[in-house]
Formats: C-alpha cells, sequence, structure tokens
C-alpha cells in the first residue's frame, strides 16, 4: 500500500506540468469590448456597428471569454477616467471582471472615417496594442465593418486570422482563393476576411482574358492588398494557303452592291428626312418665340421710363414726362421680363437644336443621295441639291439643279 501510495504521488508530480499546459491551452482570456466613441462627427450607428463587429467576432474566437460591456463615454464618467489613462482603465476593467479591455473611437475624417482601438492588459495596466484603420464612406455600412473586424482583432491580439482585399485591371472578373471562388471584381475591391495564416493562391479569370494567379504568404493577423492584372486573350489569323484564288472586286462593277450597304443608304436617307422635319419645326418654334419676345417688347414701351430734365419720375419712350409706375405695374413689369426672358432662352435654344438638325441634315443628304452605292463621289452626276437652313428668323430647305 506504501509503494502504491508512493507511486501515485510521483505520478502526479510528473504529471503536473502537463496539466498546467492543459489547461493554460483551455483557459479563456475574460475579456470587455466597450462601445466606442463616436467623435468629430462620426454617426453613433456607426459607432455601435463596430462595437458589435468586435463583440461577435470575440465571442466567436476560441481564446477569448466575452463578458458584458459598458459603453466607453459611461465607464469614462463613472471612473472619472476623460482622458483614458491606463491606470485609471484598468480600475474599470477590474470591476467588470475582465483580464482584457478593448476600447477606441471613431471619428470622422474627410468624406471617411478614422477607427481606434487600443487592448488593455487590466492586471498590468498597460495598453498592449493599438490599431488605427480607414473606413471609407461607401465601406462604412454594418456588413463591410463585420468583414473587418477579424483583422482589427488579429492586428491587436498579434494572433488569429488576416484578411487580403483583392483588385484587378478589368470589371467582373471572378475571384478565386484556393480554388473556392469568393467574389467578382468592381469598383471596390474584392474583400476576403478570416483567411488563415500560411501561403495561399489567388486567381482571377474572366472570359476573353487569361487567367492570373499569385502566391502569397499571410501572417497573422496581416490585412494584404493585391492587384492582378489581366490580359486580352490574342486570336492568330490563320494565313490563306498558297495557291488559294483571291477573288478581285472592281469598284465600277453595277452588279456589286452589298446589303449592308444598301442599308446603310436606306437609314442615311431616312434619317436625312428626319433631319429636315427637325430642321423645320426648330426653325418654327425659334420663329413663334421670336415673335412672342417682339409682343413683350412692344407691351413694356408704355412702362418704360427713361431720365429727362422736364420730369422727376422721368419720361416715357416718346420723350414726353409720365408719372411714376405704381406698384401693380411694377409687378407687371417684372412678370412681362421674365416671361421675355423665358421666350428668349426658348428661342436660341430652338436655333441650336436647328442648327444641329441642319448639320446631321447635311451630312446624311451626302451620304443618302450625293454618294453612289460603291462609295465613291458622284454629285455632279445629280440633277439636284437640297440644303436645309435655319437662322434666328427663318427656316426652310434650298434646293439647286444642274442644267
Amino acid at each position: 500500500m506504501r509503494l502504491g501510495g508512493l507511486g501515485t504521488v510521483l505520478l502526479l508530480l510528473f504529471s503536473l506540468p502537463e496539466l498546467r499546459a492543459v489547461a493554460a491551452e483551455t483557459a479563456q482570456i475574460p475579456t470587455v469590448v466597450l462601445g466606442l466613441e463616436a467623435i468629430d462627427g462620426a454617426p453613433d450607428t456607426l459607432a455601435a456597428d463596430i462595437t458589435d463587429a468586435l463583440r461577435q467576432r470575440v465571442a466567436s474566437t476560441k481564446d477569448y471569454q466575452l463578458l458584458q460591456g459598458k459603453d466607453l463615454v459611461e465607464v469614462k464618467l463613472v471612473f472619472a477616467c476623460p482622458d483614458e489613462a491606463p491606470a485609471c482603465m484598468s480600475q474599470a476593467g477590474k470591476s467588470l471582471g475582465a483580464s482584457k479591455l478593448i476600447f477606441g473611437n471613431v471619428k470622422k475624417a474627410g468624406n471617411d472615417f478614422q477607427v481606434t482601438l487600443k487592448l488593455l492588459d487590466v492586471n498590468r495596466a498597460v495598453v498592449e496594442s493599438f490599431e488605427t484603420d480607414t473606413i471609407i464612406k461607401r465601406r462604412s455600412d454594418a456588413s463591410s465593418v463585420r468583414q473587418m473586424a477579424p483583422a482589427w482583432l488579429a492586428k491587436l491580439s498579434g494572433k488569429g486570422n488576416g484578411a487580403i482585399s483583392v483588385r484587378a485591371n478589368f470589371a467582373g472578373a471572378a475571384v478565386s482563393l484556393d480554388g473556392t471562388k469568393v467574389g467578382v471584381t468592381g469598383g471596390d475591391p474584392v474583400v476576403v476576411a478570416d483567411v488563415a495564416p500560411g501561403k495561399h493562391e489567388v486567381s482571377v479569370e474572366k472570359s476573353g482574358y487569361t487567367t492570373t494567379k499569385q502566391e502569397f504568404t499571410l501572417a497573422a493577423g496581416q490585412s494584404l492588398p493585391l492587384t492582378l492584372s489581366l490580359s486580352p486573350v490574342s486570336v492568330e489569323v490563320p494565313k490563306p494557303e498558297a495557291g488559294a484564288a483571291i477573288e478581285q472586286h472592281h469598284p465600277g462593277d453595277a452588279t456589286e452592291t452589298s446589303p449592308d450597304s444598301s442599308s446603310s443608304h436606306l437609314f442615311a436617307r431616312t434619317g436625312f428626312w428626319v433631319a429636315v422635319v427637325g430642321t423645320l419645326t426648330s426653325a418654327g418654334l425659334a420663329l413663334k418665340f421670336g415673335l412672342d419676345v417682339r409682343d413683350i417688347n412692344s407691351q413694356l414701351d408704355q412702362y418704360r421710363r427713361f431720365p429727362c430734365p422736364s420730369s422727376t419720375t422721368g419720361c416715357d419712350s416718346k420723350g414726353q414726362p409720365a408719372p411714376a409706375l405704381t406698384l401693380t405695374e411694377k409687378n407687371l413689369v417684372a412678370s412681362k421680363t421674365n416671361d421675355g426672358d423665358r421666350d428668349q432662352t426658348l428661342q436660341w435654344v430652338f436655333v441650336g437644336v436647328g442648327g444641329a438638325f441642319a448639320i446631321a441634315g447635311g451630312y446624311l443628304l451626302y451620304k443618302g443621295y450625293l454618294a453612289s452605292e460603291g462609295g465613291s463621289q458622284s454629285a455632279s452626276n445629280h440633277g439636284l441639291r437640297i440644303f436645309p437652313i435655319a437662322t434666328a428668323s427663318a427656316g426652310g430647305i434650298v434646293a439647286e439643279f444642274d442644267f
């Protein structure tokens, strides 16, 4: 019995270091994530989203035990820690039963946001590490923040998984990590969070382009940006075989009229008449608004007042003394002036539109009527030339006949 008891004691003594190592590996660190403080115009919702993302990440990490936390602002008020001094924040962490304390703030930086995080060792009252990162405005939603949280925690703790962001020189390319598709390139990089440390391979591929691959090694907590370039696939055009007959085409051959050429001429002719209608319509509207401006000016003549020595209130357009305008007349003049300005603007708008139609019509006239089917100019063979015109006061078409 004595030998058995001594053997048991010796066995326990030799096993004690191993038991301690196992206990150390399985022990979890009680950690509190304080609610981030929003400062310098940063929205409170963004601070809340970052806090929730960090708490979810700590809760899902085997090395940590998430404890219930409070907001940083509340802790600073209760424990009188306005400057977030480590000794003061350590007392707050001990009252919450934590060994590690994560806290920080988010502030506006131009159009984007800057987040600052700190990891405090509560027992030693020392800030072990801190992390500063920029969140671009278009990626400040809750989903994007959750993707960034693993990299933040990994950088603070110095262990854990990292993240990569992949860009390509063409949009719409499929991105794969170690053979698994993880996204498609676009305006924003493809962010892959929670990537295990070690060696990996990323590839981008798109139809019509060569597939590009790149190997990389990711450290714990590292955030690695990657840029890959795609190149168009070159297509080799086969050379004609020796002795093969080469078909000769002569521009003067009357039977050579391709369907594409005929449809092009038909399109040009149709477009010409559309341009003619557009030119005439625009010219008519420009003329109409020009007449409206002239009519408004004639209506305003009776209300115009000009300086003259014979009257303190001024003289009318005929040089006769005239009374000052009443309030009603001034309002009428202002209304008529606004109508005149609007009509004059529309007049010049339609003059410009008519001019554009006229230029297009002239080009389509040449392509549809004055150029031969074979593409060579044959205007001298036609006895009729039609040209649309448009001015500020008139519009129409000019025809010339050759005899």
